[in-house]
């Protein structure tokens, strides 16, 4: 686990060290107007990233707007010139029974991920503390770049609100703040998911994924966010929701291009198996029924799969399952560690 203590200047300078040690190639040029664009909403809504981006910049010793762009701007760029990655496969899921509320999640990525993901546990002065969960942003098949620095897709803080993203096949973007972004200023500035849904409704957002959130009091939503619309699900009569990786929302299902670009996608059995085993366990849903639909399923759980999250959010009992050589490891993890 890679813990942080410190303020905005010094996680620059923390992100910046990582960034160097694991060979990171930044950037050397930019698109002004995609900065320009990006830097308006950072300013308005998110200044602390630009903090933490010129720090970056500041400790590598490159100019400021080169570490800007690729920070907040660049991923625009990807998106609208179509870096599309491989069919994503990972699965979220939350219920919420009696006084508990449990999250379930599968993150499935490329190989090479399993390797260097990060658990980061995150005291930055003036946010709530909380547990990040990072693929390190390994994407050089796609952007043509070494890239290896934090990218937190889950994210659950010291209140007990859960955060975590799944792939969205919505062709569509916009200015706005980015995935990761969305991830930390929920977990830095929120309590309950009420709150989670408010920065939605105020802040743009740039790239396309679908949301979960879930809150210690049992209050769980869906955020399908297609950049310049999103949707909101909540749970079932049972107290449960889902997602993997296709629209469920009505009036997005004519954006979501998923049976285009992946006909032979998995997203479809693994949103069955998850349904029919979070079913099978109700009522008298418990912390150990998690490990039973994400590690012993046969689609939810697959070769893909990087790592795994158990959650119970009032009691703050966490587990996170990942893979190595040497087969399944878990770990558990909490405030008090």
């Amino acid at each position: 686990m890679i813990k942080f203590t410190g303020t905005r200047a010094e996680y620059g300078k923390f992100y910046a060290e990582i960034m160097q040690k694991n060979g990171h190639e930044f950037y050397r040029q930019i698109n002004d107007e995609t900065l320009r664009h990006q830097l308006k909403i950072y300013q308005k809504f998110y200044p602390e990233i630009i903090i933490e981006l010129e720090n970056v910049a500041k400790t590598v010793g490159i100019p400021s707007e080169f570490m800007l762009y690729e920070g907040i701007a660049a991923a625009v760029d990807h998106w609208q010139n179509r870096l599309r990655p491989r069919n994503h496969g990972c699965t979220i899921f939350a219920i919420h029974e009696g006084k508990n509320t449990f999250v379930g999640r599968n993150y499935d990525w490329i190989p090479a991920a399993r390797e260097f993901y990060g658990v980061y546990r995150m005291s930055i002065g003036g946010a709530h503390n909380y547990f990040g969960f990072s693929d390190e942003s390994v994407w050089y098949r796609h952007t043509g770049k070494h890239l290896r620095k934090p990218y937190f897709v889950d994210a659950v803080n010291e209140d007990g609100l859960y955060i975590g993203l799944t792939f969205s096949n919505i062709d569509a973007w916009g200015y706005g703040l980015l995935p990761p972004h969305f991830i930390r200023y929920i977990a830095e500035k929120c309590a309950t998911t009420r709150q989670a849904l408010n920065v939605f409704a105020k802040i743009p957002g740039a790239i396309p994924k679908n949301f979960l959130i879930a809150d210690a009091k049992g209050d769980i939503a869906v955020v399908e966010h297609a950049a310049k619309r999103y949707s909101v699900l909540r749970p079932n009569e049972r107290g449960v929701l889902l997602h993997t990786n296709h629209c469920l929302a009505p009036e997005l299902l004519k954006y979501d291009c998923v049976r285009e670009r992946h006909p032979g996608t998995d997203t479809f059995l693994r949103y069955a198996e998850a349904e029919f085993l979070v079913n099978q366990q109700l009522p008298g849903f418990q912390f150990t029924d998690l490990w039973r639909i994400l590690r012993r399923s046969h689609y939810v759980y697959n070769d893909t799969t990087i790592w795994s999250l158990a959650l119970e959010l009032g009691s703050k009992r966490f587990n996170i399952y990942h893979d190595t050589a040497m087969g399944q490891k878990q770990q558990k993890f909490g405030f008090g560690d």
